[in-house]
């Protein structure tokens, strides 16, 4: 009825999902590691993928190694296939280190060795995991391994050869197991380790020691979220209190508890362990019912847990192991033998093709870069003259503008003297006014007629300042040009008084004329005129 009792002996060799090393280095790794020890296997799975991602993109080799390693043992306890995929891929990576990192190379070698064992152990291949377990034990003993990976192995011999019932060196691996781990803190795989001591003294039927066993497993495994090694520590202490205590209550308590844990879990063994316990449990209490459930529940867990799809493409994988490991030394050489003819036929092609091209490229890269030269050198003394040119222009217009501002300052200057000299006489006359002054007046008043001063003063002003007078009549058609002539005047910042010189009228009329002007261009009450006029 309970297909799967085969396995009763060694299920809790499945805490080696929680991985074969603690990462020290790479981010990537620690973060999965963490969320598997807590039993998060989608969120390990993820930072594992990401670091075998990033080790990809990058060219790193040992990184991709550790990264397909942990892909293995985080998905070998829902899924053979994909473990033993990863761990085979693993090892390839691993054997890449040889020549670069030789010690590297076996450290890893020997995690990738120990979980396949793991797989085969899972699939009562008990001869090839030995095999592999005691190659782990080779490769690691005289070297100082802290990853706990010579703990995991001497663990899966002594379960191995419990079921192979050789119980002469069982204890004697698991205290070696023990020490290991103790040694270097590897509190992952420390409860599995008190659980097989206490169990060995269970069976010698020392009860104080097996229960303090147990309840050391329990405490770690709580400490460290290890769903899995609760689930193993539950089982372990409802069977002793079934055992030695006959409180069968205790212990379906207990199981209710490992299989409501064991449901989350993705490796449904732990699933499958608690519901026979359950059941075992039902069996002695005469409640056939439920056992029948039960016997359901666990018929449908083992039919999806081992189809035979999966184990097709686990043999298929296993053999492609197999097959690896035989020639893992004969490969290279084959290729090497296989490669070298092509390669030898190509490589004086190819040199014989270079040598052509060389040439040819040297050629006519040479006439090029003579022909580019002396196009270059030209180009050089055309920018030469061509700024040379720039420069005197430059100069020239400078020297005209000068020239303007200068002729302008003076013609400007000589009005506002001339101005004020004759405004000077007419005021002198306009005291007192007889016939012969009158006359005199009448050329003063005619000399204050600018006309002819005002066309010099457009034309230096027109010449300094391109285009003034034809902007504003555009953008004001309405302006005079008297309008004109202030604009002229506050353009060269002339005082008010100033202005009222040149134009020879009262300072108020200059004030009256910039009023009527700031309404004929629009100009805001809290914007200055002159400012205005000095933008366009």
């Amino acid at each position: 009825m309970n297909t799967i009792k085969q396995y009763s002996c060694y299920f809790i060799l499945l805490v080696f999902q929680l991985g074969l090393a603690n990462p020290s280095d790479n981010i990537l790794l620690q973060k999965g590691w963490n969320a598997l020890v807590k039993d998060n296997e989608n969120e390990a799975f993820r930072y594992f993928w990401m670091a075998n991602e990033k080790a990809n993109k990058e060219h790193n080799t040992a990184d991709k190694a550790e990264a397909l390693l942990y892909l293995g043992i985080c998905s070998f306890g829902s899924s053979l296939e994909k473990g033993l995929q990863f761990a085979t891929k693993s090892l390839a990576e691993f054997k890449k280190l040889e020549t670069s990192n030789p010690n590297q190379s076996s450290i890893g070698r020997s995690k990738c060795l120990q979980l396949i064992s793991t797989i085969y152990s899972r699939q009562s291949k008990h001869q090839e995991a030995i095999k592999m377990s005691r190659e782990v034990v080779r490769l690691l003993k005289n070297k100082n391994d802290t990853s706990g990976t010579l703990g995991l192995a001497y663990t899966s011999l002594g379960i191995l050869y419990e079921k192979e019932r050789r119980k002469d060196s069982i204890e004697t691996l698991f205290l070696l197991a023990l020490k290991d781990f103790e040694a270097h803190k590897n509190v992952a795989y420390l409860p599995n380790a008190y659980l097989k001591i206490g169990k060995i003294a269970q069976q010698k039927n020392q009860k104080e020691i097996s229960f303090s066993y147990f309840n050391k497993a329990m405490g770690i495994s709580r400490s460290t979220e290890n769903k899995q090694g609760q689930v193993s520590c539950l089982l372990a202490i409802g069977k002793w209190y079934s055992e030695f205590d006959h409180n069968n209550t205790k212990a379906e308590n207990l199981y209710h508890e490992a299989n409501q844990i064991a449901q989350s879990l993705s490796d449904k063994i732990f699933e499958i362990k608690s519901l026979e316990a359950l059941i075992e449990i039902k069996k002695q209490e005469g409640k056939f019912k439920e056992v029948s459930e039960m016997q359901s529940q666990l018929l449908s867990i083992q039919n999806n847990f081992y189809s035979l799809e999966r184990a097709q493409i686990v043999k298929s994988l296993e053999v492609q192991f197999d097959v690896a490991e035989k020639n893992r030394q004969l490969a290279l050489i084959s290729k090497e033998k296989k490669v070298t003819q092509l390669t030898n036929s190509i490589l004086f092609i190819g040199i014989v093709v270079l040598i052509v091209i060389f040439g040819i490229s040297y050629f006519f890269l040479k006439k090029i870069n003579g022909r580019d030269k002396q196009l270059l050198k030209k180009n050089e003394e055309m920018v030469a003259i061509l700024e040379h040119q720039k420069i005197l222009k430059a100069q020239q217009f400078q020297n005209d503008i000068e020239h303007k501002e200068s002729q302008l300052s003076a013609i400007t200057l000589q009005m506002l003297q001339k101005n004020e000299l004759l405004n000077e006489i007419k005021t002198n006359i306009e005291k007192s006014l007889p016939i012969g002054e009158v006359q005199l007046l009448k050329m003063v008043n005619k000399h204050l007629n600018q006309k002819n001063s005002w066309n010099d003063f457009d034309t230096y002003f027109e010449g300094i300042n391109k285009n003034f007078y034809i902007r504003l009549k555009q953008n004001y058609p309405e302006i005079s040009t008297n309008d004109l002539k202030i604009c002229a005047l506050i353009k060269l910042n002339l005082s008010i008084k100033e202005m009222a010189t040149i134009l020879n009228i009262s300072p108020d009329s200059v004030k009256t004329a910039r009023y009527r002007l700031r309404k004929k261009l629009q100009v805001q009450t809290e914007e200055n005129l002159t400012d205005f006029i000095l933008k366009i």
